[in-house]
């Protein structure tokens, strides 16, 4: 008898023991198709398993020690080869074999926990900054002082409405992508990836991809710094239930975080599995009939009205950009120069080296042409305002001026706000210098009346210009010195 309350008292104490010193996780399949889940454990005593397959509709219970660290994910479109090597199109561990000995691939889902942290609680979150492959949510099982923890996920499609840039093909020809890559994957730069001079929350908010992620999956991480919103706590060791592909409604929407009774999450069981939705709450499409069409009347009125406004500001702005007759594709056939890109001009002037003088309108340096190597006088004009159709206007009508004693227009740099002229390099530079630089020597009547006439020349030429011009400013400074030494 004493023996048998012995063995009585054993058998209760090692349940328990087992009770209080194991957790486990129930990992459910419900999409259409089979998902090969993985497993990484950090720093704690590995589970069981690190990979397996999970068909459709089924269920596997992997048991964990009290304290755990680890990750969860999901791996698709998986195959075996010729010679034997495992391997999946999204979520794959580089393994070759079903079993993982690594983290997997990006763009993965991933669910990860750290059960009996801080405070002896659960810290568990489900993560996008990896990317995204299956649709995904953890569920808390229900503690043992009936402590009610908040479900979360992310239960859209995301591969729907991922952009462009950042899907992911599958190389099997599928129209539709199989994945959506995080930002810092696809771009790999330090303001996505918050690394470097971007390694603080303060100095690396969130993306616009982020943003994105974000307002689909709520109660998901969607970047490196997304703590606040994103890790969820819960106490008195609850066992937890991680669903592919939940049964979800379309529409319900995972936007509210107060409990889990609230949780936009399929309803939980006291077992933990996943349930739909209540089906006794009378829906919206049988209460609302009226309603639905008088919304359908709105919408389609709303549509039309906003589809008229946008053509008629779309004809505003063709009829204004014809009157204009002038924009920034046919600068070139107006001006009937070659255009020079800034950075082009920056190069030829060797980042701005020399400069040869400065004036009211801008600053003159030195150059050479990329192509010819020819010695040019680039004028780089001070800032303006305006769309640029005046200076366009008056490089136009300079191109087209032809005279011995006036210096070539060679080239122009037109770049919204950025504005310069290349002009044929004068070697002697201006009559101002030559005249300081021979202030000590006498010059001959003879010389100063070359020097006299040649000023005059432009006006007395005897070929006259096509285009009447009126310089305004005629001074030393702008009258520049040939390589006879003659203006």
């Amino acid at each position: 008898m004493v023996e048998g309350l012995s063995l009585m008292f054993f058998l209760v104490s090692l349940l328990f023991v087992s009770r209080v010193t194991s957790r486990n996780f129930t990992i459910e399949n419900k999409c259409d198709y089979t998902v090969w889940p993985g497993v990484l454990t950090t720093n704690t005593v590995r589970l069981s398993t690190t990979g397996f397959e999970l068909k459709k509709g089924e269920t596997r219970i992997i048991n964990a020690p009290l304290s755990w660290t680890g990750r969860f994910w999901g791996r698709s479109l998986c195959s075996t080869s010729s010679t034997g090597n495992f391997s999946c199109a999204t979520g794959d561990c580089g393994s070759g074999k079903i079993e993982c000995s690594g983290n997997a691939a990006p763009p993965t889902t991933l669910a990860e926990f750290t059960l009996d942290g801080f405070n002896g609680q659960d810290f568990y979150d489900v993560s996008l900054v990896d990317g995204y492959n299956l649709p995904l949510v953890v569920v808390p099982q229900s503690p043992q002082n009936g402590q009610t923890c908040i479900s979360i996920g992310c239960v859209v499609n995301l591969t729907k409405t991922c952009p462009s840039e950042l899907q992911v093909m599958g190389s099997l020809g599928e129209e539709e992508p199989i994945a959506c890559m995080n930002a810092c994957q696809k771009f790999k730069t330090a303001e996505f990836c918050c690394t470097g001079s971007y390694s603080t929350p303060k100095k690396c908010p969130p993306s616009l991809y982020a943003k994105n992620f974000k307002n689909e999956c709520p109660l998901a991480y969607s970047y490196a710094y997304d703590d606040a919103t994103s890790t969820f706590t819960c106490s008195n060791s609850p066992n937890y239930v991680i669903t592919f592909c939940p049964p979800i409604t379309s529409n319900i929407t995972n936007n509210n975080r107060s409990s889990a009774a609230e949780s936009p999450f399929p309803a939980q069981t006291k077992n933990g599995t996943l349930e739909p939705p209540s089906e006794s709450k009378p829906s919206k499409e049988i209460n609302g009939g009226t309603k639905q069409k008088s919304s359908w009347k709105l919408k389609l009125t709303l549509g039309v009205s906003a589809a008229l406004t946008l053509m008629i500001i779309i004809v505003v702005v063709i009829i204004v950009k014809t009157k204009s007759g002038w924009n920034d594709q046919n600068v070139e056939a107006v001006a009937m120069l070659k255009r020079y890109s800034y950075k082009r001009v920056k190069k030829m002037t060797n980042s701005f080296e020399h400069v040869l003088g400065k004036g009211g309108f801008g600053t003159v340096y030195k150059g050479k042409l990329p192509d010819s190597g020819r010695d040019v006088a680039v004028k780089i004009l001070k800032k303006s305002e305006g769309n640029g159709e005046e200076f366009i206007n008056e490089v136009a009508s300079m191109s087209r001026t032809s005279h011995v004693n006036i210096v070539s227009l060679l080239g122009f740099c037109y770049e919204k706000n950025k504005r310069a002229i290349i002009y044929e390099f004068m070697p002697n530079g201006s009559l101002d210098k030559y005249i300081s630089e021979n202030m000590s020597t006498k010059m001959d009547w003879e010389r100063l009346y070359d020097l006299a006439l040649g000023i005059s020349a432009p006006r007395v030429f005897a070929q006259p210009l096509v285009t009447r011009i009126v310089h305004f400013d005629i001074k030393p400074q702008n009258i520049l010195m040939g390589r006879s030494s003659l203006p």
